[in-house]
């Protein structure tokens, strides 16, 4: 008969063999006297470590809050190299879905240097934000990598300019600036250090969201690299975003209030803001009257729709001639039926074309020293992605615009005359 030792014995030897080891349990807690605690919000105080009890505003961070904005290029993780953008495509000619994802196959660059190095013109980068409740924003970034459609990395051409934009720009993917899943406000800071990278870098940010508070961060690195009061800012939306102090859902600032609160600190005048496209259905007469009192410039669909498009757009060119402009876009600028996939769709918006016409209009005759898009939920888009595929094809004519610029051209309205003829009636 074996006895109890040996049993022990080969229970033992078994776990060894097999890889199983025995842990000894730590033991429970006593549980806690917290009557004498401090209640916040009517809970002690111990059970809510990331509150300070004397300053309700301040949220205690733990000690590896900032891993998410630590850079690998930064840390020595990666080899040293020289300065330059990198082509991470293994073929010479590809279609863009059997291409290595980047924004339209292009290469991609990770510093100032690089920059500096291509002679970049235009950097594409992701802020993959999503503090709007409509969920899905922050894949946004990532989706528009990935196009359905048949185009070829790198290659493009324009039926108004008769251009191969890529081939007179060069237009790098500059990787995404990283979002702390809880730190919204502390996002919105780092941001705009890659966005201010990219300008100190001598290029154009075209910046992917994410939702509208991205539009913090861009003002942010646009203040720091030009000063302020130093450009205007045309934004495409249906709503105004001016959300006064007491309705900015309990937050320093969000996508709903960025405007707002850049005059507020006097980062821009009123008279430097153009809104276009407006018409939201939860607008307020405060924020109306905050518009007119600050002499802010606006473009309520109504007019487009009682004067005209065509009228109501060189109305718009003629006004902003001259300026320096930075270019915010909600994506439900536009009509629902262009972009499904939009977190607050707003019917009666402007279609596809005449977004064209608007963007073309005013990177041929301004200086465009940035770029936004946001609101784009690839969790809300349709099966063959129609709102990715319009995002994509304004951005590619707006590339194009900017290179005809920097051909020289800048009439709002040009289409260049091969354009506009019929071959069959000369003959």
């Amino acid at each position: 008969m074996l006895k109890l030792p040996w049993i022990r014995i080969w229970l033992v030897t078994c776990a060894l063999c097999s890889g199983i080891s025995f842990v000894a349990h730590a033991q429970d807690n006593p549980a806690p006297d917290l009557s004498n605690d401090t209640l916040i919000d009517g809970l002690p105080e111990t059970l809510l470590p990331w509150r300070d009890p004397n300053n309700p505003n301040v949220q205690l961070l733990d000690k590896g809050w900032n891993k998410y904005y630590l850079r690998k290029d930064m840390m020595g993780d990666n080899p040293k190299r020289e300065p330059g953008p990198i082509d991470l495509q293994r073929y010479h000619v590809l279609p863009t879905k059997h291409a290595f994802p980047t924004y339209f196959g292009l290469p991609y660059a990770m510093t100032t240097e690089d920059l500096i190095a291509g002679e970049v013109d235009v950097a594409l980068v992701g802020a993959p934000s999503s503090f709007n409740p409509s969920a899905g924003t922050g894949w946004a970034a990532n989706y528009m990598r990935l196009i359905h459609n048949y185009d070829f990395a790198q290659t493009g051409h324009d039926m108004w300019f008769n251009n191969q934009y890529f081939d007179l720009l060069n237009i790098v993917d500059y990787g995404n600036a990283n979002q702390h899943p809880s730190l919204m406000v502390q996002n919105f800071a780092d941001q705009a250090l890659v966005f201010k990278e990219i300008l100190e870098g001598g290029a154009m940010p075209m910046v992917i969201g994410g939702e509208h508070g991205t539009q913090v961060a861009s003002l942010l690195a646009l203040y720091s690299h030009f000063g302020p009061k130093s450009f205007t800012v045309v934004h495409f939306d249906a709503h105004t975003d001016l959300a006064p102090p007491d309705g900015r859902l309990g937050m320093f600032t969000h996508g709903g209030a960025a405007l707002r609160w850049a005059h507020e600190q006097g980062l821009i005048n009123g008279d430097q803001i153009f809104h276009v496209g407006l018409r939201g259905a939860y607008e307020s007469v405060e924020r109306m009257n905050w518009m007119q009192d600050t002499k802010t410039n606006y473009y309520f669909m109504p007019r487009f729709e009682r004067n005209g498009f065509e009228e109501t757009a060189q109305e718009l060119f003629e006004e902003l001639k001259g300026r320096r402009i930075y270019i915010s876009i909600d994506v439900d600028v536009m009509d629902p039926s262009v972009v499904p996939g939009t977190s607050n769709p707003e019917t009666g918006g402007f279609t596809s074309l005449q977004m064209m016409k608007l963007l073309r209009g005013l990177m041929l005759q301004n200086e465009v020293i940035m770029v936004d898009w946001t609101e784009y939920s690839p969790l809300l888009d349709d099966r063959r992605r129609n709102t990715a595929n319009t995002i994509s094809r304004l951005q590619r004519h707006m590339f194009a615009a900017l290179a005809a610029r920097k051909q020289g051209i800048t009439d709002p309205n040009y289409v260049h005359p091969a354009m506009l003829k019929d071959n069959s009636a000369e003959n």
